[in-house]
Order: structure tokens, then sequence, then C-alpha cells
């Protein structure tokens, strides 16, 4: 690996600069955020060799990589991006996604409905409109990231952030129900500790990356600076109430598809 200086300030091409939160020399990923773009408020992972490529120390050249000489153009890095797919989650599995993904960028597609004649045309714009008729708008970008989360051509940074929320502000309500605060000495308060939690939960999920990990090293990992004796004594709980939280999400999901997919069968 590369070796990543954290002491030094990164910038890209114009002029941008990021502050590296952690360094995981061990799976080869930079975790960092932006400092002087509004636009980019959400801290980023990425592979080293990504991060070489469009960042370098102020002053500098990025370096190249693979041995090619470093590109120009202006970086395109997905948030949260790893170099692999996403894993299979267990809860983040939709009742009816091999229907959602079969054919969803084809023009049609037929399914038999087990009722004889003719089986209705169902394309990829009704399975779209599926998705659209989740009226629960964390629930519906939840769907969009299980469905779409592993198409590199698709920035799904607003709906990870849409979820992230969701999952933030209800640990912030129980917090509250519990009176509980952010651990003493600790550099985060309760709200940012909660986001900073929820982006771990969804992230760890999406990738099943819970065995990979140490609680130390999910803590460092996702930029949380609390005692790992700390978090597991008193805020492991509010960790596995938003898996519970995403299993409710998806079985909003599936209710709306299932209701749209009921309502395709009356209407042929």
């Amino acid at each position: 690996m590369k070796p990543i200086d954290t002491e030094k300030k990164w910038v890209n091409k114009k002029g941008e600069a990021v502050e590296i939160l952690s360094v995981d020399e061990d799976n080869e990923l930079v975790h960092f955020k932006w400092l002087n773009n509004p636009k980019r408020k959400v801290s980023r992972v990425v592979s080293v060799d990504k991060f070489l490529a469009v960042l370098a120390h102020e002053g500098e050249e990025p370096l190249p990589t693979n041995d090619k000489p470093a590109t120009r153009p202006e970086p395109k890095i997905w948030i949260d991006e790893l170099p692999a797919p996403m894993g299979k989650s267990s809860i983040l599995v939709l009742a009816d996604q091999e229907w959602l993904e079969r054919g969803m960028h084809a023009k049609t597609v037929k399914f038999d409905i087990g009722q004889g004649g003719m089986a209705p045309e169902v394309n990829w714009e009704d399975k779209c409109a599926a998705i659209a008729g989740v009226y629960n708008r964390p629930a519906k970008s939840l769907a969009s990231i299980i469905l779409w989360g592993n198409d590199s051509a698709w920035d799904w940074s607003e709906a990870f952030n849409e979820v992230v929320n969701h999952l933030a502000s209800h640990m912030i309500e129980q917090c509250k129900e519990h009176n509980r605060n952010e651990p003493k000495g600790c550099k985060h308060n309760l709200a940012d500790l909660a986001q900073l939690m929820a982006r771990m939960v969804l992230y760890f999920e999406l990738y099943q990356l819970w065995d990979v990990y140490t609680v130390k090293g999910r803590l460092l990992f996702s930029g949380i600076e609390v005692n790992d004796r700390t978090y597991s004594n008193h805020f492991l709980w509010y960790q596995k109430q938003m898996l519970v939280d995403l299993e409710g999400l998806v079985i909003t999901i599936n209710d709306a598809v299932s209701w749209y997919r009921r309502k395709l069968n009356e209407e042929e």
C-alpha cells in the first residue's frame, strides 16, 4: 500500500481540501471528508489507489496508479465506495426483489400469474413505478439502494443520507426517552454520534462488514471517537435497534410493492 500522510493537507486539482479521518491499512481504505465544499457534506471511504489518483499534497500532482499515468478529468468519488459489490444482507432483501430486478433495464418482461390466459406485460417502467409508490421517503431511498446500489453510474449519496437521517432521528428520540446523553469526554454531541452510528450501521449492513472488524475497528473505521467498552455497554443497544428500524423499512417497501402488483393484476 502506498503511504498516506495524514498530517499533510490533501487537495484535488481545484484546490478543494480534505481531512483524513482514518486509514485502514489492512483493507487499503481511506476515510475522509471535504473541508471547503458545502455540496460535499458527507464523508467518504475509497480505496487508497483511487484516493491517490485524484488527490495529492497541496502543490503536488496526484500519483499515477496501476503503472498508468494519472488522469486529469474531474474525479467522481461515490459515497462510501468499496472495491467490491454489496454483500448479501438477510435483512435488506425485498420480498419481490427478483421480480423487481428481472428485466429492470429491459423494454418488456412477461411473468406468469398462474391464472390462465395471456400473462400481462410488465415493463421496467412498471417496476420503477412500484418503487415510486413507496410513499415513505426513507423506505423508498432504501429500496433504491438495494436495487441500484451496485450501479456505478448512480450516485446514491442522497438516498444513503435519507436512510441515515431516519435511523439517527429515531436513535435521538430513544436516547431522550432513556435520558441517555453522549459519553463524558466524547468529542461528538448526541446528534453527531447518532449520525455516525447510523452511517456505520447502514454501511456495514449493506456490505456485510460486521465480521470483518472488531468493535474497536468499526468505531475507528466510522470515525466514532468513543471507547469501545463504553460503546458496547451503553450504545450497542441503539445499534441493534437501527437494524430493527431497517427491517421496518423493508416491511414498508414490501407492503407497497405487493399492493402495486395486486393493482397490476386487477387492471388486466
